[in-house]
């Protein structure tokens, strides 16, 4: 999960750490000088936190692909 706070924003980091505290792995971005507007006040920021996110998401999806055909393999060839 992905929360992006804007600095000058009403979401307070405490809110934030509440809100990641309720799920596994997540991520949490400030954008320093937005207001609440977050993705009209920087855009670019926010849509580069944004691949960020999802470049690690598919990297450890991938990696966990990886690691059960690994071990799918090993259970073959053990049989």
């Amino acid at each position: 999960m992905l929360v992006v706070r804007a600095g000058k924003g009403m979401l307070k980091q405490l809110e934030a750490d509440r809100m990641a505290g309720r799920h596994g792995a997540t991520r949490i971005a400030v954008i320093p000088d937005a207001g609440h507007d977050v993705h009209l006040d920087d855009p670019a920021a926010v849509y580069g936190e944004m691949v960020a996110f999802l470049a690690e998401a598919t990297a450890a999806e991938s990696e966990a692909a990886a690691e059960s055909e690994a071990a799918a393999k090993e259970a073959g060839a053990g049989a």
